[in-house]
């Protein structure tokens, strides 16, 4: 049997220490998490920033895939069978794959898709290190606080993404799209 590893963020990035306390202090406001979160995932040392991941075609195939396709197993199939003849597959892909079936939920599926897709990213994120700031110390005494903390962040994103009902027409659109969307989230008040 397996066990599941927790890829945690690096303790010693100044990026990723203004995260941790969010995660401690409760005085700070929840939004401001979601401001360093973006502006953290956006300066790994020596990784790949998650924009250039989220702006990639291969992202934007899954957004389009969602927007042409009249189901979500029709839209899982399309971008299945992208990544498999592109050879795309990314954990920001699977993500993405991952919001196609709750993306049909709604009456705009490809609308609700980008909400949807940033929340997940944002709720990854987040789940990597809010696990190890559960104490009577820090914002979150329980894991009961923990997953309403989650869940408030997740609402925060969707609900900033809302504004932008902009739908791409264009992979040149989707990445304009993207570097606006994630400089919101970076500045989100």
């Amino acid at each position: 049997m397996g066990t599941s590893v927790s890829q945690s963020s690096p303790k010693n990035s100044t990026n990723w220490k203004r995260v941790f306390v969010c995660y401690e202090t409760k005085a700070i406001p929840e939004k401001r998490l979601i401001n360093e979160v973006w502006r953290a995932a956006d300066h790994f040392k020596d990784q790949i920033p998650i924009s250039n991941e989220i702006k990639s075609e291969s992202i934007y195939k899954c957004f389009e895939s969602v927007k042409s396709s009249k189901s979500f197993q029709e839209a899982l199939k399309t971008y299945n069978d992208y990544l498999i003849t592109n050879g795309r597959n990314s954990i920001v892909a699977e993500f993405a794959k991952r919001i196609i079936p709750l993306s049909f939920q709604y009456e705009n599926p490809a609308q609700n898709w980008k909400n949807l897709f940033f929340s997940e990213i944002t709720n990854y994120v987040v789940s990597r290190d809010a696990s190890g700031f559960i104490s009577k110390d820090n914002r979150n005494r329980t894991v009961t606080d923990m997953i309403a903390f989650k869940k408030n962040i997740s609402n925060h994103v969707k609900s900033s993404l809302e504004i932008n009902r902009v739908l791409p027409k264009s992979y040149s659109e989707w990445k304009n799209f993207v570097e606006n969307t994630i400089d919101n989230l970076k500045n989100l008040k």
